[in-house]
């Protein structure tokens, strides 16, 4: 009896080992992944405040991002450019400035600090995706998604320190394309 329990035990160590040396090493191949990667271009869908909204996001590193939201009445933008963080509504004319640090923005688009995120993350297996949850102390939880096969970032879900979700979904992944610095000017109002 005392044998088949120190061997159930020994086998339940193996497998812990196992299982933890799998995780640790999908967070190593999601960080290198994610270094490799100096441009994207994706189609996303957002879902926050019961609205869904989609639309095309372009990113280049370290500094820029924009996303264009299709369907949208104010024919809305939201643009980063260093640390300037814009929502622009178009059809107005209208720039709202906020401050980029109170978002998961800076990390994203920075490849030491997400990196950083993931390796700190609790990294967890889901069906077809790698989920990565992470706390921040002024910014809320965020929860990013992997692809198992080949470890593109398939999209996030944050919830604010107000209890906020946003759901962020990740379509069309396509990485390293040439992008020009000008697509993430923001607009000069009239």
């Amino acid at each position: 009896m005392l044998k088949k329990k120190s061997i159930l035990i020994l086998l339940i160590f193996i497998f812990s080992i196992n299982t933890t040396n799998l995780i640790a090493n999908a967070k190593l191949e999601i960080v290198n992944n994610l270094n490799n990667i100096e441009t994207l271009k994706f189609d996303f869908v957002q879902i926050s405040f019961d609205k869904k909204e989609n639309g095309i996001c372009f990113l280049k590193r370290p500094h820029f991002l924009k996303c264009i939201y299709h369907d949208n009445k104010n024919q809305k933008e939201l643009i980063i450019n260093r640390k300037n963080l814009v929502i622009y509504h178009k059809r107005y004319n209208k720039t709202y400035y906020y401050p980029v640090s109170s978002s998961y923005f800076l990390e994203i688009l920075n490849k030491k600090k997400f990196a950083n995120i993931i390796m700190e993350g609790n990294i967890n297996s889901n069906g077809e995706i790698f989920e990565v949850k992470y706390s921040g102390k002024k910014k809320g939880k965020i929860t990013f998604f992997f692809n198992k096969k080949n470890f593109d970032l398939s999209g996030w879900e944050i919830i604010d320190l107000n209890g906020n979700q946003t759901n962020f979904e990740i379509k069309n992944l396509n990485k390293n394309q040439n992008l020009d610095k000008k697509l993430f000017t923001i607009p000069k109002i009239n």
